[in-house]
């Protein structure tokens, strides 16, 4: 069985170079993209099993990234993550389909168990 294929969309190369290390960790594989839209024209959204994005980013935020997926019956797994937290963030992204929601930093154990329950 491959390992699970987990999209990390966030604009800080940091971040998403310290998720990908974390999923390899877990022995999951990671693949980053530095926005929404970069993950909109990936070639094969088939094979991802979930996707991990920012609240806030340049162009297109994780919430319309959300909305987004919906409209393209993507019909994969979101946890969106943010260092701004707000309820009204938090409600809007829960309502729109995010499995979690997390705070920056995150905590990795927090992030691997919402992967797990999301992809399981």
């Amino acid at each position: 069985m491959q390992p699970y294929l987990i999209a990390v969309v966030d604009d800080d190369p940091g971040v998403r170079g310290s998720l990908n290390s974390l999923l390899r960790s877990a022995g999951m594989d990671g693949i980053g993209f530095a926005a929404a839209e970069d993950l909109l024209g990936y070639a094969d959204p088939a094979r991802l099993d979930c996707i991990v994005t920012d609240l806030h980013m340049p162009g297109m935020s994780g919430t319309e990234l959300q909305e987004e997926l919906a409209r393209r019956a993507w019909a994969k797994p979101v946890i969106v993550m943010t260092a701004y937290p707000t309820d009204a963030a938090r409600d809007r992204a829960l309502s729109a389909g995010a499995r979690q929601f997390l705070t920056k930093p995150v905590d990795p154990d927090a992030l691997l168990d919402a992967i797990e329950d999301a992809v399981g």
